[in-house]
């Protein structure tokens, strides 16, 4: 599935903050249902150790892209910023 082929009502979405329920809890990261084609994943590089998510939490996050490879829609919590911004400041 690509960006192309999410429906209207989701690439709607991208960029905005969304709320789910996380599914699963791996050291990798955190799935979250989103009621969407797709579930989101909170990567492990945006938990920070005192981050505490369980099976059945509703949480609210920034919603970043649909990334085609994971098949995931790519999340991080409202307070992070994205990786690739971290990067940017870090070469400043």
């Amino acid at each position: 599935m690509t960006d192309e082929q999410l429906s209207a009502g989701e690439s709607s979405l991208i960029g905005k903050i969304v709320d789910g329920e996380v599914e699963a809890v791996f050291r990798w990261g955190v799935i979250v249902d989103l009621g969407l084609s797709r579930v989101g994943l909170i990567d492990v590089l945006y938990i920070d150790d005192e981050d505490v998510y369980r099976v059945g939490d509703r949480v609210s996050c920034f919603l970043d892209c649909f990334d085609e490879r994971k098949d995931k829609f790519i999340l991080r919590p409202p307070n992070q910023i994205s990786l690739e911004e971290r990067l940017r400041r870090s070469r400043e």
